[in-house]
């Protein structure tokens, strides 16, 4: 008898005889009553809210592309952090301590004359850092702004470029920051 039903009146359906055979051997197949065996289909369907006629293949291979969507998008995340905010800033820790004297070996003061020299020699080997704005770029900015007229709200201009080419001027005049 099935638990918890016991004192329930049974009630009769008029199914197609080869149904009821399939049905049968299903639940037979699962061990439980017909009526045990009809019930918990039912909340089957209820509890992952599915329809009968509905294919689970479909549904569960769309999860699980949804899951791995958002698995790679993480990851994309991670790596735009690790490229534009750690590596940065441990580039400018490097170059920092990169400066410092050891902390065994004793700095020697050199004379003016030798320190002038250094510094001679240093300017002709550091890069020339742009600071002035190109013609170029300027007129090259100046193409790609256009005038935005919405339909609401003020008109505003807006500066049409690629990513790379924003990365592009930001390299060559050295602005590190958003």
């Amino acid at each position: 008898m099935d638990k918890g039903y016991e004192k329930e009146h049974f009630a009769t359906f008029k199914i197609k005889s080869t149904v009821a055979e399939k049905f049968r051997k299903y639940s037979r197949g699962i061990g439980e009553s017909h009526s045990m065996t009809l019930l918990l289909m039912l909340e089957f369907f209820e509890y992952n809210q599915i329809a009968p006629y509905e294919s689970l293949g479909p549904r569960m291979q769309t999860l699980e592309s949804a899951i791995k969507k958002r698995i790679n998008a993480l990851v994309a995340i991670v790596r735009d952090i690790e490229k534009n905010q750690t590596l940065p800033t441990k580039g400018m820790l490097d170059a920092l301590f990169e400066g410092l004297p050891a902390q065994t070996k004793k700095k020697i003061i050199p004379s003016f004359e030798e320190a002038f020299r250094n510094s001679e020699i240093n300017a002709k080997d550091r890069p020339k850092i742009q600071t002035e704005p190109d013609h170029k770029d300027i007129r090259f900015m100046l193409n790609r702004i256009e005038l935005v007229k919405p339909r609401f709200g003020h008109s505003h201009w807006k500066l049409a470029m690629d990513t790379d080419e924003i990365k592009r001027l930001k390299t060559k005049y050295h602005v590190y920051h958003d």
